[in-house]
């Protein structure tokens, strides 16, 4: 049972229907105010938000009593003070200390009446009534970045990217002799997996054992229909697929029948880097473990499992696996390399070489046991930088020995030394700059000062004793200037030596036999949509460009220092090697299947079912 002062509530109810526009029943003005004993403010927002009063035991952040949340809440009018004014005259003499009194007691009273206080609601937010999510402990940043990020991705949503897939016109269609072709799909969210399986075809080794493979035959059967599933299908599509790309005559060939088979994860989301898609488990690796496993059943199949050689999965594990053999090797096909380190370690083999380092124990090391003639490497940036930005670099040739399982011991000795040059050079730069800086002021600057003073402005003032001291002065300071700069020269070239020695300890002959040729490079520009991928890939001796329609011939040094892309976070993002072949040799007329070289004058030849005619092997 509530109590309540009768005059004191009445006031407090005229003032919460004035608040309301008056259109609030005086009832309900009562109960509302009640519920929330006397406190016209938290009535006023309550009755706002569409309570009115009905159960005073009921939930504030009951939805269904609340306002239809797209009508216009009522603005609340200035605040009417509801007593009239008091006059009291402090002035006559008679009844002072009477008028006094009721002064006090009149200025009491209406300071202890509530009246509505405007402002930030001290209130917890309804979660029934936000508009956007809660913004309980985010900052101000986080709220102004989240909202920036959903108009981004609104504006993606809604955009026309003009990537829906436009044909060659005919006349365009006809391929120049010694030109490769576009591998192009009809949606533009597959564009990144199509470019993958256009680079592998420009990596020998693959070219070679795809234009190799047949499928098993039961025995005195000289025909093959395509299968129904597994990797056999995916080769079969991969074989149609590299047979046109190398025979046909039209120069834009249609990527969704193979793409079909391989079933990669579409790139839907404008925020996800292509090559997240590509690294493992994606795209690549499932491409990758396809044609292992097609190619090592074959050579199971001809009884030559042991002349197998890996094509694209290597096997790799820790470097103590012979003395902990409870160690598992596992087989990879893609290496993730952070492409957003250091400046002085931003480089292919630098990263690689500070990746599979272990941080507690830099005897124990993530090494390749089995290599492959393939690798791959995806480029993430998934970090911050500091300063400029640099681009990523990577070389036309990689060596791999000194990540081998046989190497470890001696390419571990050439990293010891390594950092022991790294130390040696660190003394001399810190030496270097305790030449030139002391207390954060250029010593040098200061001492070329000291002698232009002494040479130029001391004033002898005719005494030939002040001359000589002056003269002394400057020519001693003169020396020590030499000293310094000479001493400061040579540390230059000693730290020059020692930087050039570390960084090419690992190239000894030893290391450098498991060479690794640069194949294929994809590109992304950083934005959202077809044209904004591309490829480089190298096809007799010659690089070229291919962008969606375009091809164009390019040098080595833009395929080797591209910087597209580098103030948005992307870039190269998968780099392809594969081992170098022998020198001089050429790749020769491969041995696609005959009735996939008869087709036609191979325009495509998709969506048809082809038998191949092979021997028994």
């Amino acid at each position: 049972m509530h109590h309540h002062d009768e005059a004191k509530e009445s006031n407090n109810i005229e003032l919460l229907i004035t608040l309301m526009g008056g259109s609030v029943d005086h009832e309900v003005a009562r109960r509302v105010l009640r519920k929330f004993d006397g406190d016209v403010e938290k009535a006023a927002s309550a009755m706002l938000e569409g309570d009115r009063g009905e159960d005073t035991q009921s939930s504030l952040w009951t939805s269904h009593s609340q306002m239809e949340i797209n009508q216009p809440r009522p603005l609340p009018p200035p605040a009417v003070r509801p007593n009239s004014p008091i006059n009291i005259d402090l002035t006559g003499d008679d009844d002072q200390n009477d008028e006094l009194s009721r002064a006090l007691k009149a200025s009491l009273e209406t300071a202890s009446q509530e009246s509505p206080m405007f402002g930030p609601s001290e209130r917890p937010p309804d979660a029934n009534w936000a508009m956007v999510p809660s913004n309980v402990g985010q900052s101000q940043n986080n709220i102004a970045a989240d909202d920036l990020d959903r108009a981004i991705q609104a504006s993606f949503d809604q955009a026309d990217t003009g990537d829906e897939y436009q044909p060659l016109p005919l006349d365009q269609q006809w391929r120049k002799e010694g030109w490769p072709v576009t591998l192009r799909p009809t949606k533009h969210t597959m564009v990144y997996a199509a470019l993958v399986l256009h680079a592998l075809f420009y990596v020998p080794q693959i070219r070679e054992r795809v234009a190799n493979w047949r499928p098993a035959l039961p025995e005195g059967v000289t025909e093959a229909e395509p299968p129904n599933n597994g990797p056999e299908l995916l080769m079969w599509k991969l074989v149609e697929t590299f047979t046109n790309m190398d025979l046909a005559k039209l120069v834009d060939l249609d990527a969704h029948e193979v793409l079909e088979g391989f079933k990669p994860e579409p790139w839907s989301n404008p925020a996800q880097p292509p090559g997240e898609l590509s690294q493992q488990p994606g795209f690549f690796e499932k491409v990758a473990g396809a044609l292992d496993k097609v190619f090592t059943n074959e050579f199971i199949r001809i009884g030559q499992a042991k002349y197998y050689v890996r094509i694209m999965q290597f096997q790799y594990g820790d470097s103590s696996f012979d003395d902990e053999p409870g160690e598992l090797l596992q087989d990879a096909s893609i290496v993730r390399v952070e492409a957003l380190g250091r400046s002085e370690t931003n480089d292919l083999v630098g990263r690689l070489s500070a990746q599979l380092s272990n941080n507690k124990d830099d005897i124990k090391r993530q090494v390749i046991f089995e290599p492959s003639e393939v690798i791959a490497f995806h480029l993430a940036r998934s970090g911050t930088v500091t300063g400029e930005r640099k681009p990523f670099k990577y070389p036309k040739h990689v060596y791999l020995d000194q990540f081998l399982k046989e190497n470890v011991e001696l390419a571990e000795r050439k990293r010891v030394q390594q950092r022991d040059l790294h130390a040696e050079v660190q003394k001399l730069v810190l030496h270097n700059k305790s030449l030139t800086h002391f207390n954060d002021k250029d010593t040098l600057t200061d001492l070329r000062s000291s002698i232009f003073y002494y040479e130029n402005v001391a004033d002898a003032k005719g005494d030939d004793e002040r001359a000589r001291v002056t003269k002394i002065m400057a020519n001693k300071l003169k020396s020590i200037l030499a000293q310094v700069e000479k001493e400061i020269k040579v540390l230059d070239v000693n730290i020059a030596n020692m930087r050039d020695q570390a960084a090419t300890l690992l190239d000894c002959p030893e290391l450098q036999r498991a060479r690794y040729d640069l194949r294929a490079v994809l590109v992304h520009d950083g934005l959202y949509g077809r044209k904004h991928l591309y490829s480089y890939v190298q096809e007799k001796d010659a690089w070229w460009r291919i962008e969606d329609t375009s091809i164009s011939q390019v040098s080595e040094g833009n395929v080797l220092e591209d910087s597209v892309g580098l103030h948005l976070g992307a870039g190269p993002y998968l780099l392809l090697y594969s081992r170098a072949l022998p020198e001089g040799a050429k790749m020769l007329d491969l041995q696609w299947p005959p009735p996939i070289k008869a087709c036609g004058i191979l325009f495509s030849c998709r969506n048809t079912h082809l038998t191949f005619r092979i021997r028994s092997m």
